[in-house]
C-alpha cells in the first residue's frame, strides 16, 4: 500500500512538471500553483521524500527567478516553455495561412480535406525553426547571465544570445527561399531600429550639449546684469551726492555689491532672460550656430527620412523593373503591373514590355526610338523582340511618335490621357485591396468602437482606404507613365527619365498618413535590397555567399535582441508588441 502511494505521488509530481513545462503565460501559472497546493495536501497526508524534494526544488526555482529576470520558475522551464509554445503557435499559424486561400475561394467548404494540407513536413520545419530560435535564445541568455553574474552587461548577454540563436536555428527551415526572405526581413528591421537607436542617443547627447551651452550663456548674462545693476546704482548715488571726482575707484565697491547680490542660489531655469547688452563671444556664436544646425538636422530626419527612404527604394525598384525586370520577384512585379492597369493591356506579358524597351535602348545610339511616319504602331512593334505577343494590344491604324509611348499607352497617342487611364485602372484595384484590409484591422483590434459608434468607424475606413488607394495608384502610375513627360521634353529616351519616374513615385508616399511612411519605406526598401542583390549577382559584381543568409540572420538577431532586451521603447509599439509575444519577457 505504501509503495502504491509512493508511485502515485511520483506520478503526480511528474505530471505537474510536464504540464508546467508546456505552460507559457503568466496567467497559466495558476495551474502550476494548483499542482503545488495538491502536493502540499498530499504531503500532509504522507511523508513521501519525493514530495519534500519537490518543495526544495520549488524554493530553488524562486531564488533563480530574480537573478534571470524572466517570468516563470526555473531557467530550464522558461526555455522548454518557449520551445513548446512557439512550436505550437508557429505550426498553427502556418496551417492557418495555408487555409486562407481556400477559405477565400470557398473551396474549403466543399473540400474540407484541403485543411489537412497544412499538416505537412514544411509546416513542421517552419515551426521547428521558430521554436528553436526562441528557446535557444532564452537558454543562452540565462546561461550568459549565470556565467557573467551581475557585473556583466545585458547588452552583451542579449547580443551573444541572439547571434547564437540565429546560428543554431537557421538551417532548421528547409525552404531556402523562405529562409532568405526571413533573413532579409530581419536585416531590414535591424538596420531600421539600429539606426533609430544610434540616432536617438546622438540626439540626446546633442540636446545635453545644447543645454550646457544655454546654461553657460544664461549664467554669463546673469552675472553681467548684476555688474551693470551695481554700476548704475553707484553712479546714481555719486550723482546724487554731487561727487564729480573723475578718478573714483569703483572696483572695491563693485566687488562688495556683487558679492552681496550673487550669494543667492542661481537656477538657470528661473533666472532672468538674456540681456540684450551682452555681446556673446565668437566661440559662443559658433556653438549656438552649430546647435541650431543640429536641431534642424534632427527635425528633418524625424520628419522626412522615411519619405526619403521610400523615394530611394522606389527609384531602385523602378530602375530594376525597366532594365533588369527578370531580377524582380514575380509576385511583386505582377502586383505593380496589375495595380497600374498595365497587366490589363498585356495579360500575363507585361514584363516583356520592359525587356523589349531595355533591349531597344541598349541598341539605340541616341535613344530616339522613333516610329516612321505613316507606319502603324502595331506594325513597328511586331518587328521588335517579343513583338508578335505585344502587337495584339494595338489598333490597326493608331500611330505613336515613339516606340516607348506606344508600349506604355497603346490605346491613345496622348501621354496625359494615358496617365489618366493608368490611374483610373489602378485606383479601383487598390480599393479592392485596402478596403478588406482596413475592415479586418477594425474587426481585430477595435471591435468595441464598432458597436459604440459604427458610423465614425465606417467613415474612417472609407477615408483611410481612399487615401491609401490614391497613394498606391499615384505611385504605380508615376513609375510607368512619368517617363513619357521627360521623353517629350528631352526628345529621346534616357535612363534619367525612368529614374525620375521612380523618384516621383516614391514621393507619392507624402499623400499617406505620416505614421505609415516608415512602414511603407521599410517594405519597399526590403524589396529594393533583394532586387539590387539579384542584379549584382547577374552583373558579376558579387556572388552568392555559401550560408550567407545564416550569417545575415544571426547578425540581425544579435542587433534586434540587444535593443529589445535593453531599450525596447526603441521599437514601434506594434513591432514591440509582436516581438514580446514571440520571445516573451526575459
Amino acid at each position: 500500500m505504501e509503495n502504491t502511494s509512493q508511485l502515485f505521488n511520483v506520478f503526480v509530481e511528474g505530471l505537474a512538471r510536464l504540464t508546467s513545462y508546456a505552460l507559457t503565460d503568466k496567467e497559466k501559472e495558476t495551474v502550476v500553483q494548483g499542482f503545488h497546493k495538491f502536493h502540499e495536501r498530499l504531503e500532509r497526508m504522507s511523508s513521501s521524500s519525493s514530495l519534500r524534494q519537490l518543495a526544495i526544488e520549488s524554493q530553488n526555482r524562486n531564488a533563480k527567478v530574480s537573478r534571470c529576470q524572466h517570468e516563470g520558475t526555473s531557467c530550464l522551464q522558461n526555455a522548454i516553455r518557449g520551445l513548446l509554445r512557439t512550436f505550437l503557435v508557429g505550426f498553427g499559424v502556418k496551417c492557418g495561412l495555408e487555409a486562407v486561400p481556400h477559405i477565400i475561394s470557398l473551396r474549403l467548404f466543399t473540400r474540407p480535406s484541403l485543411l489537412l494540407r497544412g499538416f505537412s513536413r514544411d509546416t513542421a520545419s517552419f515551426a521547428s525553426f521558430l521554436a528553436v530560435l526562441v528557446s535557444s535564445y532564452k537558454a543562452i541568455l540565462c546561461t550568459m547571465r549565470h556565467i557573467r553574474g551581475e557585473k556583466g552587461s545585458d547588452y552583451t548577454n542579449s547580443l551573444v544570445a541572439g547571434m547564437l540563436a540565429g546560428l543554431i536555428s537557421a538551417k532548421l527551415d528547409r525552404s531556402t527561399s523562405r529562409r532568405n526572405a526571413i533573413a532579409l526581413y530581419l536585416f531590414s528591421r535591424a538596420l531600421q531600429y539600429g539606426t533609430v537607436w544610434v540616432f536617438e542617443r546622438w540626439a540626446a547627447r546633442q540636446q545635453t550639449e545644447d543645454d550646457k551651452l544655454r546654461s553657460r550663456w544664461m549664467k554669463r548674462a546673469h552675472s553681467v546684469d548684476v555688474v551693470s545693476a551695481a554700476r548704475r546704482k553707484l553712479e546714481r548715488e555719486a550723482v546724487e551726492e554731487a561727487i564729480v571726482e573723475p578718478r573714483v575707484n569703483w572696483d572695491a565697491e563693485w566687488n562688495a555689491e556683487i558679492k552681496s547680490d550673487t550669494k543667492s542660489d542661481w537656477n538657470p531655469q528661473t533666472t532672468i532672460s538674456w540681456s540684450p547688452t551682452v555681446e556673446p563671444s565668437l566661440e559662443t556664436k559658433r556653438e549656438a550656430r552649430r546647435s541650431q544646425l543640429v536641431r534642424s538636422a534632427i527635425h528633418w530626419a524625424r520628419s522626412y527620412a522615411p519619405a526619403a527612404l521610400m523615394t530611394f527604394s522606389v527609384t531602385v525598384i523602378t530602375y530594376v523593373m525597366v532594365f533588369h525586370v527578370e531580377s524582380m520577384p514575380t509576385g511583386y512585379a505582377h502586383l505593380l503591373f496589375k495595380s497600374s492597369g498595365f497587366d490589363a493591356l498585356y495579360p500575363g506579358k507585361a514584363a516583356l514590355v520592359y525587356k523589349a524597351v531595355a533591349q531597344k535602348m541598349a541598341e539605340s545610339v541616341d535613344g530616339k526610338l522613333v516610329i516612321p511616319n505613316g507606319m502603324p504602331t502595331k506594325q513597328f512593334v511586331s518587328q521588335i523582340p517579343h513583338g508578335d505577343t505585344l502587337a495584339k494590344a494595338f489598333d490597326e491604324h493608331i500611330h505613336h511618335n515613339t516606340l516607348t509611348c506606344g508600349l506604355f499607352h497603346p490605346s491613345t497617342t496622348s501621354c496625359t490621357l494615358g496617365m489618366a487611364n493608368s490611374f483610373s485602372r489602378g485606383f479601383p484595384f487598390a480599393m479592392k485591396m485596402y478596403v478588406p484590409l482596413n475592415i479586418a484591422v477594425q474587426l481585430m483590434f477595435k471591435r468595441g468602437i464598432i458597436l459604440k459608434d459604427p458610423m465614425s468607424v465606417l467613415l474612417k475606413i472609407i477615408k483611410s482606404s481612399t487615401r491609401s488607394s490614391a497613394f498606391f495608384a499615384l505611385m504605380s502610375t508615376a513609375i510607368i507613365q512619368v517617363p513619357c513627360v521627360f521623353r517629350t521634353m528631352l526628345g529621346r529616351d534616357t535612363t534619367f527619365a525612368y529614374v525620375a519616374g521612380g523618384i516621383l513615385g516614391g514621393l507619392a508616399v507624402l499623400t499617406e498618413v505620416q505614421s505609415r511612411h516608415i512602414e511603407l519605406g521599410m517594405y519597399c526598401f526590403l524589396r529594393a535590397l533583394q532586387m539590387a542583390w539579384n542584379v549584382g549577382i547577374k552583373k558579376g559584381v558579387w556572388t552568392n555567399v555559401r550560408h550567407g543568409e545564416v550569417a545575415l540572420l544571426s547578425a540581425s538577431m544579435a542587433v534586434l535582441m540587444s535593443i529589445f532586451q535593453n531599450d525596447p521603447t526603441t521599437f514601434s509599439l506594434t513591432y514591440r508588441s509582436i516581438i514580446t509575444r514571440v520571445f516573451g519577457k526575459n
